[in-house]
């Protein structure tokens, strides 16, 4: 085992040793071991986190290769959170990690989330009711809840804190019944807007049709940028610091365009009505 001294050196003058502390005593509830998660948690790893707790009920297959940590031809049909602890474990074996194989559900939700210090949502979009009973039971707990969505060459971090940011429910609305397919869909679409400050050029007609076949379109920058966005989110609450935005503001960067947004209430309200507007292959809106 290689001593944690020779394996954090290289932080000192960034990080002190009672944040280094802070950090390795933390228990990061990570749901979801894709594109968002498993970069997220080996930053965290190495930057020292040393409690972890990972969900995925997924199998890394050939369309994960161009995007998701720990994805490779040798773990190709092997379990996410599986692999992503085991590669955490070849970083630093004094790692605790518990691996919840069959996911988020309604029956290990308390195991889960027991004595969490932050929650990492990295649940597919298509799964919006284990989504929202992640956030209720995590707010409920008061455990905040780190979720940065990927678009495009880009990634939107947003923090929903337990107190401060309104509910899944009032932040994101009611979820639609899957019987009705087009107000689900709806919802689906409309749900990005909750994270994204503008619509990159994309085409549009092409990446909407993939979405609604559950191929949602995605690059492997925008899931490394995701994951270094999400731990930084992380480390920073966990060290009481005030670096990011609080839900109902979000930060949307663009590494195509070198752009960065921050969208509140009003600029998000003025988004989704000229989306409401005009076609979604329109031009830029912003």
């Amino acid at each position: 085992m290689i001593p944690a001294v020779n394996r954090l050196e290289r932080h000192e003058g960034i990080l002190t040793a009672a944040e280094q502390s802070i950090l390795e005593k933390a228990v990061v509830c990570g749901a979801g071991a894709g594109g968002v998660g498993g970069w997220t948690y080996e930053s965290l790893a190495r930057l020292g986190c040393a409690r972890f707790r990972i969900a995925d009920p997924g199998t890394f297959d050939e369309t994960n290769l161009n995007r998701q940590a720990c994805s490779s031809t040798r773990t190709l049909g092997r379990n996410k959170a599986e692999t992503v602890a085991r590669s955490l474990l070849e970083i630093d074996p004094g790692i605790e990690v518990e691996v919840f194989p069959e996911g988020v559900t309604e029956e290990n939700i308390e195991d889960f989330l027991r004595d969490g210090s932050v929650v990492i949502d990295g649940i597919d979009l298509y799964e919006m009711e284990i989504k929202k009973l992640l956030y209720d039971s995590a707010r409920l707990r008061g455990i905040p809840v780190v979720s940065c969505p990927i678009l495009g060459f880009g990634a939107a971090i947003a923090f929903f804190h337990p107190t401060r940011s309104p509910s899944f429910e009032r932040y994101f609305g009611q979820i639609p019944s899957r019987e009705d397919k087009k107000a689900f869909k709806e919802y689906i679409e409309r749900f990005a807007t909750g994270f994204f400050c503008f619509k990159p050029r994309l085409d549009w007609p092409l990446f909407t049709r993939k979405v609604d076949e559950g191929k949602v379109p995605s690059v492997g920058m925008a899931c490394m940028l995701s994951g270094a966005l999400t731990a930084t989110n992380v480390v920073s609450f966990l060290l009481g610091k005030d670096d990011f935005p609080i839900v109902p503001e979000t930060t949307h960067i663009d590494l195509k365009r070198s752009k960065v947004s921050r969208m509140g209430p009003l600029k998000r309200w003025f988004f989704r009505t000229c989306l409401h507007l005009v076609s979604r292959h329109d031009q830029d809106l912003f």
